[in-house]
């Protein structure tokens, strides 16, 4: 009888210890399977879509979210603003940061007249190379390279240019292994540009010069 009862506790032994290992061999594979997706703004008011299905933020800045191991499409969406679309890659164990750009969908700007005592000193700086070949070689599509009349970058962001093409001025992210976010500031005939700081650039198109901030 003795040992019996000694046979039965373990087994018991033994059946817990395989539970526990089996939960643990668990956690550790599930835990594997799921990474991290951080979104890098200051801004508290994004609407935040993951594989088309709307995340809450809860408000935070720099939000965080748990999603499973593989590629996902993600779009940030600011009010007034273009939306950002990115696909993303998540690997197991570890955090991915992206930092969205966003693009007024209504630029504002003004014509610089003859008058301004600033036009012709603003109209020179276009006589100059307007092509920063930095920029430029971190784009890979030789049918949009042809097209670039003139380009630079994107506020202080090295992921992100502003380019000139022949149908008007777009900011463009490059970090990507297929170009995407190709986003409008401004529509004309045969733009160009130069950047006058990181929140403003001058635009002449079709004898027009513009200031227009983006």
């Amino acid at each position: 009888m003795q040992k019996y009862k000694k046979d039965n506790k373990q087994l018991l032994f033994m059946g817990v210890l395989i539970l526990i290992l089996g939960a643990l061999l668990y956690s550790n594979y599930n835990k594997k399977q799921n990474g991290f997706l951080q979104i890098n703004s200051l801004d508290e008011t994004l609407v935040i879509y993951i594989d088309n299905n709307e995340e809450t933020s809860k408000n935070d800045i720099n939000p965080e979210f748990k999603i499973k191991k593989g590629i996902h499409s993600v779009i940030v969406y600011k009010e007034g603003h273009w939306p950002w679309t990115k696909e993303v890659e998540i690997l197991g164990e570890e955090t991915l940061e992206i930092n969205p750009f966003f693009i007024s969908q209504n630029t504002s700007g003004f014509i610089i007249e003859k008058a301004d005592s600033e036009y012709w000193n603003i109209l020179a700086m276009f006589r100059k190379n307007l092509i920063s070949e930095e920029a430029l070689n971190t784009i890979s599509s030789i049918e949009i390279k042809d097209q670039i009349t003139a380009i630079d970058f994107y506020k202080n962001r090295e992921d992100v240019v502003l380019m000139a093409l022949t149908d008007g001025i777009y900011a463009l992210g490059v970090d990507y292994k297929t170009e995407q976010n190709l986003q409008p500031i401004y529509k004309g005939k045969s733009p160009s540009f130069v950047k006058k700081d990181d929140n403003n650039i001058y635009i002449l198109d079709n004898n027009n010069l513009m200031e227009v901030s983006y």
